[in-house]
């Protein structure tokens, strides 16, 4: 299978204005930990390594394939097997590999699967819950029209922090669009209530379900209150509440709680203050505004 996916990629990235020709390294010819699966060259002269992985790479081999290629001044992009992510909106920790992945590539991870309908390339991105856990969005398939290469500088994490030169397929960001975050919304809403047997979601710019269950009305499964859930909750405002929304609430709480111009006890007053002080700056960092 992984030959069909490289020779459809190459035929693609071939359709593409700024890419000259590609060339197709045999899986028995390559060491999977060092050499790319495909090699694009551009009309501008850049040379982009393309690399299929079908395992989980350590973080170790996924740092030294972006290092030589970036030392060698060429653009590195990687697709991950689709099979190894959890389903749509799971929450989990994700593997340090994975946190690289998603920090080289703009928050997302290009993914390549095969279906009925042939091979795709998707892309999934990481909202964050708390320290560690993530939620897990699927975005559209993407539509290869691009092959822009630029330098990326990575402060974290750690294990891949430095500059390097990445190449993407030029997509926006679609957990950003105000229509995927509503769609989102009302996903999580429904994935919480039914398990992904029993509803299945389908990325089109809405959320559809079988209509046998359109009627039922199953109460939510009792889950535990996040660090933001509260923060949110301490600023008096919905888990949707957009960042206007947020700042406007703060300022307002800010002005009635500020030790200098409160009615409250002074100590009480300075409490409340640095709490909801810390809550925006939480809110802040998860929601990267």
């Amino acid at each position: 299978m992984i030959e069909d996916v490289k020779r459809w990629l190459a035929r693609s990235l071939m359709n593409i204005n700024s890419v000259r020709y590609c060339h197709v390294r045999r899986e028995d010819t390559r060491d999977p930990e060092r050499d790319p699966s495909l090699i694009a060259h551009t009309w501008g002269g850049l040379t982009i390594h393309v690399t299929l992985m079908w395992n989980l790479p350590k973080p170790r081999v996924l740092k030294r394939l972006v290092s030589d290629a970036t030392r060698a001044g060429i653009g590195t992009l990687i697709l991950l097997d689709a099979a190894l992510l959890p389903g749509d909106g799971e929450r989990f920790i994700p593997d340090d590999s994975l946190v690289m992945l998603h920090a080289l590539f703009k928050d997302r991870i290009y993914t390549y699967r095969v279906d009925d309908d042939g091979a795709h390339v998707g892309q999934v991105h990481f909202r964050s819950f708390g320290r560690s856990e993530v939620e897990i969005w699927y975005g559209p398939d993407v539509t290869l029209a691009n092959l822009p290469s630029y330098r990326m500088w990575v402060k974290s994490p750690a294990a891949i922090k430095g500059d390097w030169l990445i190449a993407y397929f030029g997509t926006e960001a679609f957990w950003k669009s105000a229509d995927a975050s509503a769609v989102r919304e009302r996903f999580r809403r429904e994935y919480r209530r039914q398990n992904s047997a029993t509803w299945q979601y389908v990325w089109n710019g809405a959320a559809s379900w079988g209509s046998e269950h359109a009627e039922q009305e199953i109460p939510p499964p009792p889950r535990p209150q996040t660090k933001l859930d509260k923060s949110l909750e301490l600023l008096g405002v919905t888990a949707d509440a957009a960042e206007h929304d947020v700042k406007t609430a703060f300022r307002q709480l800010a002005r009635e709680l500020h030790p200098d111009v409160s009615r409250l006890p002074k100590d009480e007053a300075e409490a409340r203050f640095k709490e909801i002080n810390e809550a925006y700056t939480y809110i802040k960092m998860q929601r990267r505004w």
